[in-house]
Order: C-alpha cells, then sequence, then structure tokens
C-alpha cells in the first residue's frame, strides 16, 4: 500500500520531519511504502496563479494521485494547523473540483515541544477533510510530545517505547487502508 506524505514543517532539524522519516523507515514492515511529497517550494496560494502549473505542487500532485491515502505530518501552531502545510492543503484541492483530495483517505501524525502533542492541530485537520469527503483515520492516533528529548543528536527518533508506538499506529493505519483506500 502506497501512502503520500506531507510534512507541515520546513525547518533544518524538524521534529516532525524526523517523526516522518521513521514512519518511512518503520512502514515497510507494515506493508506501507510511505513517499513523502515535497512541498518546500509551494508559492503562497493565489487564484491568479493556478492557470499556469506550478511544478512542485504538479509533482506533489502525481505522488497524492498514485497513494491509497494520504498521511498529514503536521506541527500545532496556535492551537490549530501550519500554515505551511494549509497553504500546501490549498493548493493540491486547486483548481475547484480537483480530483487529487477528493475521497482521499487521510491519517494525521504530529510531533511538538509541548506536553499536548499535536492533538489540536489533529482534530482541525480531521474537521477540514470532511470537505473531501473522504475518510479520516481514527482507528489510532499518535502525537508526539516533548520531541526535542525524543530525537538524538542525529535527528533520529530514537525513544524505543514511541517506535513500539510508531509501529503499532502503523500497523492500524495499514489494516485501515486495506479497507479504505485508494479512492480511484
Amino acid at each position: 500500500m502506497r501512502i503520500a506524505a506531507l510534512c507541515g514543517s520546513l525547518r533544518t532539524g524538524s521534529y516532525n520531519q524526523a517523526l516522518l522519516e521513521a514512519a518511512i523507515e518503520r512502514g515497510a514492515a507494515q506493508g506501507l511504502e510511505i513517499v513523502q511529497a515535497q512541498i518546500r517550494e509551494f508559492p503562497l496560494f493565489n487564484q491568479d496563479l493556478e492557470a499556469d502549473p506550478i511544478p512542485a505542487v504538479a509533482e506533489a500532485k502525481r505522488i497524492i494521485q498514485s497513494a491509497d491515502a494520504i498521511l498529514l505530518v503536521s506541527p500545532e501552531a496556535n492551537y490549530s494547523v501550519p500554515g505551511v502545510l494549509k497553504n500546501a492543503v490549498d493548493w493540491l484541492s486547486r483548481p475547484f473540483r480537483d480530483p487529487t483530495l477528493i475521497g482521499r483517505p487521510m491519517a494525521v501524525i504530529g510531533a511538538s515541544t509541548g506536553y499536548m502533542g499535536t492533538i489540536r492541530a489533529q482534530l482541525a485537520w480531521r474537521q477540514m477533510w470532511h470537505f473531501f469527503n473522504a475518510p479520516v483515520f481514527s482507528g489510532a492516533e499518535f502525537v508526539l510530545p516533548m520531541a526535542a528529548s525524543l530525537i538524538d543528536e542525529d535527528g533520529r527518533l530514537s525513544d524505543t517505547a514511541t517506535l513500539e508506538r510508531l509501529d503499532a499506529y502503523l500497523a492500524a493505519l495499514a489494516e485501515w487502508v486495506a479497507r479504505y483506500g485508494s479512492p480511484s
């Protein structure tokens, strides 16, 4: 099963990118091929720019359209979703009625330095995904609170208990995608 992943943090040393890299590495054991679609080169959304294809957006759409589901790896910003990831979703859903996200099953995980993880952002993503008339994975949740203490000096998620929780999440995700994946 192929999962397209978007990371909502662009910073060097991102805890969310480290979480995504751990998911990519460990997903294979669950039968998941997790492929990251890069959003770094997406401009700020402007409907005036829709007529001319933007290469980064077109490539991300290609990756997502070839996937059975999408995984958002989302930080939390001001009790909600980060602007960079929301901007990417706006681009990926355009022009109006673009099929890239319509019916696309979605799962969300995230890391933060706070004690609540990214639960508020995850709830906001779940609510927003309703617009795409798509199933949202809720069979398991994964938040990585206090991420700074769980990422090693090489930028890798290294905490054994957390990796076991991630494995359990990915196993549940694989079962769910087998039932609900691939809107095409």
